[in-house]
């Protein structure tokens, strides 16, 4: 399966999905397109039950230069002078927001290859997907900042749960650039590669590993690890004894360790397919 949006390409292989962001000569920024492109496409994918993780990258040197300009200068919500446009321009961050947190809500690991500059709502982009590679010549700001204007799509929320929360705070109020070495210090970098053809090869050798485990299970970590960070430990274990309980399947422990034993890869079903509609 293959599909081209304004802002990215979308392919699926073998349970894995690609979204690679494919406007190299605009520096991948992201129009006004990408933020109901995105949301579809992800939650079709999702629907589907038959992917298992996807990997997102990007064409050229730049992994994402942010939003658009153009969308600034032409967008008549971000001059609002009225009350009725200034409710117009809450309802669409809350619109763009919520095409990132279809990242979280998917219901497979999402993995970001990032493999130069990524600021702005890139940076945004990266912080909802459930961890990150990078090549070494990656670097990485809060670039609203720098504009005059506070982040408001969610690396503000999400950064200080990924790196120590003084470092996020440095970031976020100086508008400074946190190199890839440093990123991987940090932890915001679960492996970093010295170049962008290792960083995919390494992407999607996660992905594929990911994809060789049972969906449900890797589902429900997803699910409980995204809780955890929200909920404190108690709430936390609670809802794990819940999840777990609806999830836990023999048969995939048994293949699992049967195919450990032997070596020979186990079969385990996919998610089911979920409707739009009941």
């Amino acid at each position: 399966m293959t599909a081209t949006y304004e802002c990215f390409a979308l392919s699926v292989e073998a349970g894995i999905a690609h979204l690679q962001l494919n406007r190299p000569d605009k520096a991948n920024s992201l129009t006004r397109a990408f933020w109901s492109e995105l949301p579809a496409a992800v939650d079709e994918l999702s629907r589907s039950g038959q992917v298992r993780a996807m990997v997102i990258s990007a064409q050229g040197k730049v992994f994402c230069g942010g939003l658009d300009m153009q969308m600034f200068s032409s967008a008549k919500e971000f001059h609002a002078a009225s009350a009725q446009e200034r409710e117009m321009l809450q309802l669409n961050l809350e619109r763009m927001q919520d095409a990132l947190n279809a990242l979280e809500k998917a219901r497979f690991p999402v993995i970001a290859a990032v493999q130069g500059t990524c600021v702005g709502a890139g940076f945004d982009l990266i912080a909802a997907c459930d961890f990150c590679f990078a090549s070494d010549g990656a670097k990485f700001r809060i670039e609203e900042t720098n504009v005059g204007m506070m982040a408001d799509l969610g690396v503000l929320q999400r950064l200080p749960r990924l790196i120590p929360a003084g470092v996020a705070r440095y970031l976020a109020l100086t508008g400074d650039t946190l190199s890839a070495t440093d990123a991987y210090s940090l932890g915001l970098l679960a492996k970093l590669f010295a170049t962008p053809e290792e960083l995919l090869d390494g992407a999607f050798a996660a992905a594929m590993r990911i994809a060789e485990r049972p969906p449900i299970a890797i589902n429900g970590i997803k699910r409980a690890m995204l809780y955890s960070r929200d909920h404190g430990v108690y709430e936390s274990l609670q809802h794990t004894v819940l999840l777990q309980s609806s999830i836990l399947s023999g048969q995939d422990i048994l293949r699992s360790v049967q195919a450990r034993a032997t070596g020979a890869p186990a079969e385990f079903a996919d998610l089911l397919e979920l409707p739009k509609t009941f």
